[in-house]
This record gives C-alpha cells, structure tokens and sequence, in this order.
C-alpha cells in the first residue's frame, strides 16, 4: 500500500447531519464488464439469493476494496469492486457523493440488509466529512437486486476525526458500525461503535466504554470499535451480542489510567444482547492476560472473526504482535466458544509455534466459514508480512484440529498476501493490496491449490473508467 507502515504504527494512518439512514439522491455509480459506461445494475430476481448474492444470479459473490483509487481524478476517493462467482465478471462500485480522500472501500461486507433476498453492499468510507466535520466518516448501503437504491448512515452527531466507517459487520438484523478515533464521552481516541437496526436502519445507537453497565472504561487512545463480530455469545438465547475489539488499550488494571501497565496490550468487549436500547447491558471484557501470556504492543482485538455451528458460536480474535508460542511478536489467535447453554469461554489459542517469525502479523486478518453438510467450520488467519519481503501469506485451519495448519501463498515479495480474508460461499478470497500497481486478490476453491488471481482492467473485471486503482484487496468481504 502507498501509505503501508509498520504493524505497530497502524492506528496513525491518514489519508491526503443527522444520525439516520439518509436515502441518496444519485444511485451508486456501476459500471459493468464491458459495458464502457455508467449503468444501472440489471440482477435476476433475488429469490433463493445466497448469503452474499448481489445480483441475484444464485451464485455467491465477492467485495472488494480500494479505499485508495482515484475514480474521477479524485486522489483517494476509493471504490469497491464486487466479483461474480468465480471472478468470471465483475462491477466497479462508486458513489456520487465521495470527495478526494474520503477512503471508500476502507471496510466492505456483503449483507442481506433489506430483506428482498439479494445481498446489499455495505462500505466504509472513514474520512469522509460529514455536515462540516472532517474526517467524521460514513457508511454507504448500496442495496442489491433492482433498482439500485443507496443509503448513507452517520453518526447521530458527527465528530471531526472520528472516522465512523473503519470498521463495520452484520449479524441478523443488525448493522454495527465501528469509530475507533471518536473523542468518547471527551476522551482522545477512546472510541465507540454504532448500531443500526434492519431493514429500516433509523438513527444509530451508541455504545461506548463509558455506557451503562459496560466493563471497563474509556482511556486516551483506547480506540474501542476497531474491529467488530456479531452472534450469539452467551446473551439471552437467539438474541444478538456485540463483541468489540479494542486493541490499543492497556492491561492496567481497574480504575482509569493514562499511560500505565503494558501499554497497548489490547482487550476485548462482549455486551449481551444489544438488539433494543438498554438502560443498563450485561457485558464481559477479556485481557490478554487471563487467556495467553499478555506484554506491552500485542494488539489483542485487532482482528475478528465469528461464525455458527448448530447451537454453538464461534468468536475468533487475533493478537498479531502477540507471542505465538515459542516466538515473540509472531502473532497469535485466540478462539472462544458460545451456545445456547454454555457461556461465551476461551477454548483454543492458534500460533504458527516453531514456523512464526517476529512481525509477521499472524491474525492482522481473519475470516470464518462454515462448510454446510461437512459440519467443518474453517478460519482463516492473514499473516501479510510472512516470508521474503513481505510476500505474505494465509494460515488456512479446522476448528477442533491442532497443529498451525495449511500455509496458503500465492504471491512475491512486497504484495502482503492475507492483508485481507474472506470467505465466499466455501471459496477463499485474499487480498494483495501491493501487487503490481493496482493490488490484486485471490480466490481459492475448497480443493484449489492454484487460486484465480484478480485485478481491476483484467480477465472481465472491469477497470475504473478514467481513473486508477491503487490498493485494491485492502478490504474483503
């Protein structure tokens, strides 16, 4: 990535209204294979639509960021790509009301949001300005299937440098949005985390560490919010918990410190049954410490992953500068485990053991599938800084085996092959943000052992018309 720093400088990254869910004038901007112009997205109807269909085809699909893509000769603006099957055609995505800078494509995720079948594309843009404030950040909806509606969500009272958008997921029928630079409650960078209900999405709802009857407590730089799973983890039986990642935290024991214990050792947040208002939540929250040996710069909650098999709910959360086994700074994984009747429990912690290295950020990415009939659930863990140069690679493992399993790379130095992962339908998607020019990602096959590399003005993926990809592969979902 042209703005690539090191794992530890991350949270520095910069790029050169009201709280509902406002409906755009202009639909999304989509330019199909092919076409040589701006069109409408023409899908098939969206009965019996996978769980990441977009156009209704019956075939799962892919999202992709380039938060760093120039599309109208505006530097930054950033689009997303989403690909059909197996990349066989694609589409470029942008909106009208992106500016130079605005990092669309930061976060991605393909969700059924509306509940008319196909999925909707849900897109972080973090420094978009927002009602005057810079950097305030957005999320932009924009619904599959006919008729290409867009919605934006903000925050209910945006906040310059917040950058509402650098995180976001969905689970059932709610959208959370992650702003992890939010200035919480008049604490620097504590940050705080939306929550939108489908399929009316409305105004959002706040939660941050100083909310009622969440553990914990908002520090400076704490940034709560920048990664984010929804599931069921141990609340009220079928009813949806917000598990948080807050990373830059310190391990510094009760009370509110600034600048105490191990710094950045990172924690985790899990609050119960967040589908309505609370006046008080139930809430746990886990240091590194009381799951893995814990020391300053870690990183846990940088990363997470949740995925369902049967009654049971899986949460995986990453430390990627934690030391993983015998190797410090290698990275490691941290697996819970929830169900119906069992409260959420550490039950697993995944490294690469004697096969790690220092800084190869194992867990700066993650991604759960479960694999139907076969009754496997697999997760995938990014390890972008592994081997010469920084070519990259994916930890691909079975819940329930040991070991550090299968090593995915498809790649050369200096691409940071696993910067992202994903999962459609049993295909693996993987992102090379720093391959070539433009980036690239991967898909793999359940049985692939060459996966089908991809990029912008490729194969029938179309390139952005007039403009420049940059770092597309930041994001997959």
């Amino acid at each position: 990535m042209r703005l690539l720093l090191s794992l530890a400088a991350t949270a520095a990254i910069v790029l050169p209204s009201t709280g509902s869910a406002e409906a755009l004038t202009a639909p999304a901007r989509i330019l199909s294979a092919g076409s040589g112009a701006a069109s409408a997205a023409s899908p098939a109807d969206c009965t019996g639509a996978g769980v990441s269909d977009f156009d209704g085809d019956g075939l799962e699909d892919s999202a992709v960021g380039d938060p760093l893509a120039n599309p109208g000769g505006l530097t930054g603006a950033g689009a997303v790509h989403v690909l059909f099957g197996r990349g066989e055609s694609g589409e470029a995505v942008t909106v009208p009301e992106t500016k130079a800078g605005d990092g669309f494509g930061w976060s991605v995720r393909l969700a059924k949001v509306d509940g008319d079948g196909c999925a909707d594309l849900l897109v972080g843009a973090p420094y978009a300005d927002v009602a005057g404030r810079a950097d305030a950040g957005a999320v932009y909806v924009v619904y599959g299937g006919p008729g290409g509606r867009t919605a934006r969500l903000v925050a209910p009272e945006p906040e310059a440098d917040a950058h509402f958008g650098w995180s976001l997921t969905f689970g059932g029928t709610m959208v959370a949005v992650g702003a992890p630079h939010e200035n919480a409650e008049g604490t620097a960078d504590s940050g705080a985390v939306y929550l939108f209900g489908t399929p009316a999405l409305g105004t959002g709802r706040r939660i941050s560490q100083e909310t009622e009857g969440v553990t914990g407590n908002g520090e400076v730089g704490d940034m709560f919010g920048w990664s984010l799973a929804i599931g069921r983890l141990g609340g009220t039986s079928q009813e949806p918990d917000l598990a948080v990642g807050v990373p830059y935290e310190n391990d510094d024991g009760a009370g509110r410190q600034v600048g105490a214990g191990k710094l950045d050792s990172g924690s985790i947040a899990v609050i119960y049954d967040v589908r309505e208002p609370k006046d008080e939540y139930g809430s746990r929250k886990w240091d590194l410490r009381e799951v893995a040996e814990s020391e300053e710069g870690d990183r846990f909650g940088y990363a997470m992953a949740y995925a369902e098999q049967g009654d049971v709910g899986y949460l995986a959360v990453s430390a990627p500068l934690g030391d993983g086994g015998p190797v410090k700074d290698s990275g490691l994984v941290q697996l819970f485990q929830a169900s119906g009747t069992q409260v959420i429990t550490p039950i697993a912690t995944f490294h690469q053991g004697q096969e790690g290295a220092p800084g190869e950020g194992y867990g700066f990415s993650l991604a759960f599938t479960g694999e139907g009939g076969q009754g496997e659930v697999r997760l995938a863990v990014g390890v972008p800084f592994d081997g010469p140069g920084g070519q990259g690679g994916v930890r691909l493992l079975t819940i329930g085996e040991q070991g550090a399993g299968r090593l995915v790379t498809q790649s050369t130095a200096g691409d940071h092959f696993g910067w992202s992962v994903g999962f459609s339908g049993n295909r693996l998607v993987v992102g090379a943000p720093d391959r070539g020019g433009a980036g690239a990602v991967v898909l793999l096959g359940r049985n692939d052992t060459e996966g089908i590399p991809l990029s912008p003005g490729t194969g029938k993926i179309p390139a952005l018309e007039g403009a420049a990809s940059a770092d597309f592969g930041t994001a997959v979902g």
